[in-house]
């Protein structure tokens, strides 16, 4: 059978050698910079060398997430660094962003690209647009059932990789604004402040709590699948992706050594697969919050979440009894010893967490007692019979695996052949062979002489030649030629071996490929695709500065130099009522979104024309959206949908990922890429371009300076007022905590009996909505309104400014619509000042919770 790639995590050297020793066949970690992982310990220059070196000795690959947004004042940097990485003989670069990925290919086109799982990859289409722009990998989207990634599997060449455990995020990766439109802190910038973590309480249009007590509503649980290995490879993975990298390396040794037993018994043996016991014990007791297969077997309704808890639970170790005193009887439910790690969840207090010093049976203390036994045990003041205890750090574990990445002699070692030849007048000569067939010689220093006392033999050979402790090999097998009884000082035979060891360890190294080209060469493409044609940065840095006069002149959408225009007004709408409110109030254009909301219908065909047709007559447009997310198993259904809006006269299609690139050019049709591209730099643009899309909405995560040093090779729009969706997800609360949703049991609907939202610590609450797909949205809890800056960021030189309002009834879109476009119109005929104030005013009277800038003013936090 194939033999599949184990990938662990790596955000430390620690955890790198405890990923490598523990049986990793590749590790992935990140820098200092351009990683999604910034909270890690992450790699300096001189340790990622160290690191390529120590992991390839050992015959394990190393992948650098280089996975981030990038501004374009950071491409030339980034690419020095893909430049360092492919002299590092790095085995390939893991990137989300689309611009980054345009230039590796362009300047460094024999490093191996592997689209991150931020890339929304959800769909055979996805994989081939990526396997058509030269990547060699992609990490699937985690909301996959093992039916979608085999019918992904079937239909490209493309390297599938999937995430196999740790954990999950609830929103699909690459579409989460959550923490960086709360807190600043984008997860698509890698600084993600996981409030999907915190505790939430489900209210109703009202406000009013539908539950008793504030949950973590937004918490999923880790993800489990040592039992599903078959399954996995069955459906075409070929590389099984452990989370982890802001994890201890005892994690990542427990987790590693478990899935490469599990992975190689499966593998040897397919009819006894089985996993042990003690095997699931260990991943647990090391670290979880309950545990899923997540999607694999489809949608797994409440059981996904971990409401009670997000962080660590560890085992069930059993009840507090009765109290003797300052003490509690326990009966236990998994073995306990002297140093384990305990948390007691208290009736009142919540957690209280304490290192067992005392264990206490029949009468006397003891330093363990089994599974099964009734001990005494000293827990805190607050504990109550009753309350529950688990064992969230087992000491003889957290030794054991601590030993196989700390001790110098390493536990896997790699096997090597050694000849010996000897004749008395000429030097020993050494050869070493490894698995691979790598061959090295050495020689004595001095002739062998002839033995008087104590010749050589293989015995004294292999007791000094095998002395490979602190070294990643073993002597397996020794065949000597001696001719006579000969000799050489043992110190010549030690020295020798090591000169032999490290020839070895050189040309181990040294066949492992440079993947770059000459500096000089890598350089000049640099500067050439990297040479400024637009905008000066000084003028993009004063625009950003208040009181900024935009002057008379501005810059086409195309990045030339022209007069100044007043771009035009485009509003996406969830409805056809919304739509034929946008266009009454003066839309230029009308994005009709791709998902059909609960409660709602999905157009017929001769309403999208009557649609269309009205939009004409006014001189405007209706571009009609594909879903923002599918699966492969919907797969069908889009592209029918497709071709029922292409019969209705539809031109152009709002696109939101590199499916719908793919399905659109294999149609021959247009398109124009929404938000979700996260298109965040001019070279995103050009990918966008040369994928051949008539436009791009810009990612909402931009800020003024940023938007200026944009050089946009096709007309480009930004959005300006709406409730942006901050999480899009495939687990639906509302069906989880009202619907009765759980594996096999069907959803009672509560989305279609009202309306609902989540409301933070804070007393912000973020409405929330479902599709028929059910699909899970989470909104802003404050509206994006720019009205009263519209005048600077008309002087940007977009196409199009957008309005966000799918989610929103006809009254709201057309009052707003007409907001805007009165403001529009005044900036064309001169006016702005006052009159802009005055439209603003009453825009923000439309949003009670408060408005937002965005990040316009702000930026991310960098």
């Amino acid at each position: 059978m194939t033999k599949v790639e184990l990938m662990a995590p790596a955000g430390s050297p620690e955890a790198l050698k405890a990923a490598v020793s523990n049986g990793a066949d590749a590790v992935y970690l990140g820098g200092k910079q351009f990683n999604a992982r910034e909270g890690a310990a992450n790699f300096s220059q001189e340790e990622i060398l160290a690191a390529i070196d120590y992991a390839h000795e050992r015959d394990t690959r190393v992948y650098v997430t280089v996975n981030i947004l990038l501004a374009d004042r950071e491409l030339a940097e980034a690419l020095d660094y893909l430049y360092f990485l492919g002299n590092a003989r790095v085995d390939g670069i893991i990137v989300q962003d689309l611009g980054l990925a345009t230039l590796a290919r362009k300047l460094l086109p024999e490093i191996p690209l592997i689209g991150s799982t931020q890339m929304t990859v959800t769909s055979a289409a996805g994989a081939k647009y990526l396997q058509e722009q030269g990547f060699k990998r992609v990490v699937l989207g985690r909301e996959l059932s093992l039916a979608d990634i085999k019918a992904i599997s079937r239909q490209v060449e493309i390297e599938l990789e999937a995430f196999v455990h740790g954990a999950l995020c609830f929103s699909y990766s690459g579409q989460c604004l959550l923490s960086s439109m709360v807190g600043g802190r984008s997860g698509n910038r890698g600084r993600c402040a996981q409030p999907c973590r915190l505790a939430y309480t489900l209210v109703d249009e009202t406000g009013r709590p539908l539950e008793l007590k504030p949950e973590h509503l937004l918490s999923t649980r880790d993800l489990y699948t040592l039992d599903r290995v078959p399954q996995l490879i069955a459906a075409g993975v070929k590389a099984f992706k452990i989370e982890g990298r802001m994890r201890r390396p005892e994690y990542v040794a427990v987790v590693t050594r478990a899935y490469r037993k599990i992975i190689d018994r499966y593998l040897a043996d397919p009819e006894g697969f089985q996993v042990l016991p003690e095997e699931a014990m260990e991943v647990a007791q090391i670290f979880n919050r309950d545990f899923t297969p997540g999607y694999l077997d489809g949608d797994p309704g409440a059981e996904l979440m971990s409401y009670g808890r997000p962080s660590n639970r560890g085992l069930y170790l059993g009840r507090a009894g009765r109290r003797q005193g300052e003490r509690f009887l326990v009966h236990l439910e998994a073995p306990l010893r002297q140093g384990d790690g305990l948390e007691v969840w208290v009736s009142r207090g919540g957690h209280q967490g304490l290192v067992v010093h005392h264990i206490w049976q029949g009468g006397r203390e003891v330093t363990f007692a089994p599974a099964g036994s009734t001990v005494t045990l000293d827990l805190p003041p607050s504990t109550r019979p009753g309350d529950r205890i688990f064992k969230t750090s087992d000491v003889e574990l957290l030794k054991e695996v601590r030993r196989t990445y700390t001790s110098p002699r390493e536990e896997r070692r790699l096997p090597l052949t050694m000849k010996v030849e000897a004749r008395a007048g000429e030097p020993l000569k050494l050869e070493v062979v490894d698995p691979q067939g790598h061959r090295v010689q050495a020689r004595t220093s001095v002739y062998a002489e002839v033995a008087e006392r104590h010749p050589l033999d293989e015995s004294v050979l292999a007791e000094q030649l095998g002395r490979l402790g602190n070294t990643p090999y073993r002597l397996a097998e020794l065949t000597a030629s001696l001719a006579g009884p000969v000799m050489v000082p043992l110190s010549e035979l030690n020295r020798v071996r090591r000169e032999a060891i490290e020839k070895l360890r050189q040309v181990r190294l040294a066949a492992w490929p440079r993947r770059v080209p000459p500096e000089t060469e890598f350089r000049q493409g640099l500067e050439r695709l990297l040479s400024r044609r637009g905008r000066e940065r000084q003028g993009a840095r004063s625009v950003a500065g208040k009181g900024h006069d935009p002057g008379n002149e501005g810059v086409s959408s195309a990045g030339r130099q022209g007069p100044r225009r007043v771009p035009r007004l485009a509003v996406a709408v969830g409805d056809l009522e919304g739509a034929r409110a946008a266009l009454a109030a003066g839309a230029g254009r009308v994005y009709l979104t791709g998902e059909v909301w609960q409660g709602k219908e999905p157009p017929q065909e001769a309403q999208l024309q009557e649609l269309m047709a009205a939009a004409g007559e006014k001189g405007a447009s209706v571009i009609p959206a594909l879903p923002r997310i599918w699966h492969e198993t919907e797969a069908a259904a889009v592209t029918r949908h497709l071709e029922r809006l292409a019969a209705a006269g539809a031109s152009l299609f709002l696109i939101a990922g590199p499916g719908g690139l793919q399905i659109i050019k294999e149609y021959g049709l247009a398109g124009w890429g929404d938000y979700p591209f996260n298109a965040f730099n001019t070279w995103s643009l050009k990918a966008l371009a040369g994928a051949g899309l008539k436009g791009v909405t810009l990612s909402p995560e931009m800020n003024m300076e940023q938007l200026w040093e944009l050089d946009p090779p096709l007309p480009v729009e930004a959005v300006v007022h709406g409730a942006l969706p901050l999480m899009i997800s495939a687990h639906c609360v509302l069906g989880a905590r009202l619907g009765g949703k759980r594996p096999g049991q069907a959803c009672t609907a509560p989305c279609r009996r009202g309306r609902y939202g989540l409301k933070d610590r804070l007393g912000l609450i973020f409405p929330v909505t479902t599709d028929r797909k059910c699909r899970f949205y989470l909104y802003n809890a404050r509206e994006m309104s720019l009205l009263d800056h519209l005048e600077e960021i008309a002087a940007l030189g977009l196409e199009w400014v957008r309005i966000e309002a799918r989610e929103k009834p006809p009254g709201y879109i057309r009052r707003v619509t007409g907001l805007y476009h009165e403001a529009l119109a005044a900036l064309e005929s001169g006016e702005g000042g006052e009159m802009l104030a005055v439209l603003a005013r009453e825009a923000e009277n439309l949003a009670p919770t408060g408005i937002t800038r965005g990040h316009y003013f702000r930026g991310v936090i960098e």
